[in-house]
């Protein structure tokens, strides 16, 4: 089986409700190969002011926000 051939099997067997996720990459990819500037999708500029180590307490603070709620799905 040529790698082509693979990749054909494994695009039938990607779940049709993963199909949008796995064209949009392959796109991109096709893109870069094809020797256009990919795009990105979302663009965002923040200012944050917070404490002077939030950086380094960044885990700290997210453990402990994720152990006091219940387990959600999103």
């Amino acid at each position: 089986m040529t790698v082509r051939e693979e990749a054909h099997r494994l695009l039938d067997a990607v779940p049709e409700d993963r199909l949008p996720d796995a064209i949009e990459l392959l796109r991109q990819w096709a893109e870069v190969e094809r020797g256009e500037r990919p795009r990105r999708r979302f663009r965002t500029t923040g200012v944050f002011d917070g404490e002077p180590d939030l950086a380094v307490r960044s885990k700290e603070i997210v453990r402990d926000a994720w152990a006091s709620e219940e387990p959600r799905s999103a």
